[in-house]
Order: structure tokens, then C-alpha cells, then sequence
């Protein structure tokens, strides 16, 4: 029988996207070894209510905490390695894997990889204010692939985008007007020489659309669920 190594997930954030990363790996789990090996899994869904609000102040040591006493569990339970489901709570991904122990399947570093094998050298990123702001994904995404140059929306756009994240689409769906003005903030890194455009949020595969343009969408998502199914399963395929 094939080995599956155990992953420990920090998910609920939200769980509109915590929902299709579990398909996605159990999926790609199954295309490489076949049918019936999934994913093994350890789920650690935090109630959003709670680490939107702490996300939204920048409240860094304290979500450090919550993502650490979780990570401790899972490992006691048999994780093996942690991921973050979401972009914004790799600000404390290195202080994670420090205080646990294990390693964090990192979103950049996944992220990195696809673009790299696809010769993208100029990106655009979108994602929550931090994301954008910040250097701790845009560092590493660059290191990881190799990167030219990466273009963010303009600042004014930042606080919108960041209230879309943690109102709308925590309720649900996007509502017409906010599909349309993401679309034209997409179409705006396009303009300014992006060769493709990075979702940095996980919650927004369900709103951009890569039949609305002509440069490749990459979703961070995606892109992640299929890296973290490769770990899991490495042993097995070698």
C-alpha cells in the first residue's frame, strides 16, 4: 500500500475556500495514485468571525498564537507537515514552523514553481491589503520563480479589496458590481505589463474568471491544493 503522509490544515479562513482545497487535494491525490487513496488530513477550521477581525487589524502575534497551539495539536495528533489555508496568515509562517517544528507546505513556494514552469517572469498579485502591502508572500514568490517584477493594484484600490474579502465574500457570492470592478482592477495589472495575474486570495477563485481575459489567471488555490496532494504522496512515487 502506498504511504500518505499526514497534513495538519489551518482552514476556516474562509471556509468558502477551506471547502474546494479539500476536494482539490483528495482530487489530485486520486489522479496520481488512483482511486480509493485520498488525502490524509487534519482539519483545524477557525470560527471566521474571529480571525477576519483579526486579520483585518494586522493583529499578527495573536493569530501566531492561534495558528501555533494549533499547529501543536495537530502534530500530537500526527501531522506531519502544516499548511495555512489562505494567504494573508503566511505573515507568521516562518514563526509557525519555528514554534512547531514542522515544516508549513508554503503558498509562494507553490505559487512559484507553476510560474517558473510556465516562463512568467512579470506577474500581477492580487490579494488582501497585506498581501499587497507587505513583502512576506511578494519576497518569496519572486525568490521561488524567479521573477522580474511583480505589479499590485494601486493603493486606493487596497482598503475595497480587503472589504470585499472580509464582508462580501464571507457571506457569500460577489455581487455583480464587485465582479465587474475586479475584473477592470485585473485588467488595470494587465495594462501595466503583467504576463499573468496571481489571485493571492483564496476566497477569489470564485469571482475572477480566466474566460474574462486574455493573460493567465493563476489561483493560488489551486495551485497550492495540487502542491500540498504532491507532498503528501512523495514517498508513494518514488
Amino acid at each position: 500500500m502506498s504511504k500518505i503522509r499526514t497534513v495538519g490544515f489551518l482552514g476556516g479562513m474562509s471556509y468558502h475556500s477551506t471547502i474546494p482545497y479539500y476536494d482539490k487535494i483528495n482530487n489530485h491525490v486520486q489522479l496520481r495514485l488512483g482511486t480509493p487513496y485520498t488525502a490524509s488530513l487534519i482539519l483545524r477550521s477557525f470560527n471566521y468571525a474571529g480571525i477576519s477581525s483579526l486579520f483585518s487589524n494586522e493583529k499578527w502575534d495573536d493569530i501566531a498564537s492561534m495558528f501555533i497551539s494549533a499547529g501543536r495539536d495537530m502534530k500530537t495528533s500526527g501531522a506531519e507537515s502544516l499548511v495555512i489555508g489562505c494567504n494573508i496568515g503566511h505573515k507568521v509562517a516562518t514563526e509557525l514552523e519555528s514554534s512547531v517544528g514542522l515544516p508549513v507546505l508554503h503558498i509562494a513556494d507553490a505559487m512559484g514553481a507553476t510560474l517558473e514552469r510556465q516562463n512568467i517572469t512579470k506577474v500581477g498579485l492580487l490579494g488582501t491589503k497585506p498581501v499587497m502591502k507587505e513583502n512576506y508572500i511578494k519576497d518569496r514568490l519572486q525568490s521561488a520563480a524567479g521573477l522580474s517584477e511583480i505589479v499590485v493594484p494601486s493603493p486606493e484600490d487596497w482598503d475595497r479589496l480587503n472589504n470585499i474579502v472580509f464582508t462580501e465574500l464571507a457571506a457569500g457570492p460577489a455581487s455583480a458590481e464587485t465582479t465587474a470592478w475586479m475584473n477592470s482592477v485585473v485588467e488595470a495589472l494587465q495594462a501595466k505589463g503583467a504576463e499573468a495575474v496571481v489571485l493571492a486570495c483564496t476566497d477569489f477563485q470564485s469571482v475572477i474568471k480566466q474566460e474574462s481575459f486574455t493573460i493567465p489567471i493563476i489561483d493560488t488555490l489551486e495551485e497550492h491544493a495540487k502542491y500540498i496532494a504532491e507532498w503528501s504522496i512523495a514517498e508513494s512515487t518514488h
